[in-house]
């Protein structure tokens, strides 16, 4: 899978845990024993190696109610772990024949557009990043060193010869 692909499954994955209620809810009320953004972080990963493997519908359910039951305490009564695998599915078959990645995801996930919107101001920090590198090393092989000058124990400043070149 290629970059953009990888960053638009992981904007995916993020969006539809977001957009899920009960885990939103578990994770406010403190049901994960404190360390909620590390189970979280974790679960999104798994979640973006099936999407890599093209696993099948119940495996992400199976995935999403495994880890919701034992890190985050939640019985699923409503079908959501269902409907929520279903929703990042569908999102994906439809993200491979969309020319508009943007309108597809925010179609299934609404609270996608500021990461969305994020993700593409991060590509474009990172290109002027790489540009300012570039201009920071020249400007840094331009310029010369200077010694400090050495200061004696009674505060002058000894004059030293400068390096012929």
């Amino acid at each position: 899978m290629t970059e953009n692909g990888t960053r638009l499954v992981r904007i995916v994955v993020d969006s539809a845990l977001n957009s899920w209620t009960s885990l939103q809810l578990a994770i406010q009320h403190g049901m994960a024993g404190g360390n909620e953004a590390e189970k979280l972080c974790q679960l999104a990963e798994d979640l973006v190696f099936l999407c890599d493997t093209k696993a099948e519908r119940h495996d992400f359910e199976e995935t999403l109610e495994a880890v919701a039951f034992h890190d985050f305490n939640i019985i699923d009564e409503d079908g959501s772990f269902k409907d929520l695998a279903n929703a990042i599915l569908c999102c994906l078959l439809e993200l491979e024949t969309s020319l508009d990645s943007t309108s597809t995801i925010t179609k299934h996930f609404p609270c996608a557009k500021k990461a969305l919107a994020d993700s593409k101001k991060d590509e474009s920090q990172e290109e002027e990043m790489v540009e300012d590198e570039v201009a920071l090393s020249e400007i840094v092989e331009r310029t010369t060193i200077r010694e400090e000058p050495i200061v004696d124990e009674d505060g002058f400043t000894l004059v030293q010869r400068r390096k012929k070149r």
